[in-house]
Parts: C-alpha cells; structure tokens; sequence
C-alpha cells in the first residue's frame, strides 16, 4: 500500500517531536497542543528538507502553525521544485534549436 504525502509527513514530525503520530491531527497546533519548541521545528524543517529534496527556509517556521499548514508547506515546496525541473516553459529548447 502507498504511503500518502501527508502520511509520511506526519511520519517524520513524528519522529522530530517525539510524538505518536496518532497526535498529530491536521487542526493540531505544534506549539500549542504538541509542546514543540524552537530547536525541535528547526529540526522538522531540516528533516524535511532533506526527506522531501525541498528548500523550507527557517524564516517560514513562524508561519507553521498547525500539522496541515507543515503538510501544506511541503506539498507546495515539492510543487514548486518539480516546476522548476519541467522543461515546459523553459529555454532549453530555444538553445538547442539556436545550436
């Protein structure tokens, strides 16, 4: 069975905050409800940056509120990458053609 993007998430916060992935509803809050501090989002962000191939600056960690917005986070940063990876709208095959 495939592991959705927000399962494995969920399965690396879990990891970071030391908390049963069973805690980490969407509506959940990391500071909040869940007790992370700053050292442990630091950790989540470049855990994730690494898990997902993806850029989180540790600017954006002040946003991140809830679980969702971090699955948000991520599902947006990986949209984003394989945007940059597509050649549609890119010059690579004007410089080809130009060769």
């Amino acid at each position: 069975m495939a592991v959705s993007l927000e399962q494995h998430v969920v399965a690396v916060m879990a990891c970071c905050l030391s908390v049963e992935e069973a805690k980490l509803q969407p509506q959940a809050r990391l500071v909040d409800e869940l007790y992370a501090d700053s050292m442990e989002l630091l950790d989540m962000v470049l855990l994730l940056n690494d898990e997902f191939g993806i850029e989180i600056g540790v600017d954006d960690i002040v946003d991140i509120k809830t679980v969702a917005h971090v699955c948000q986070v991520v599902e947006r940063r990986l949209a984003e990458r394989v945007a940059q990876l597509s050649p549609l709208g890119s010059d690579c095959g004007s410089a080809a053609s130009s060769a």
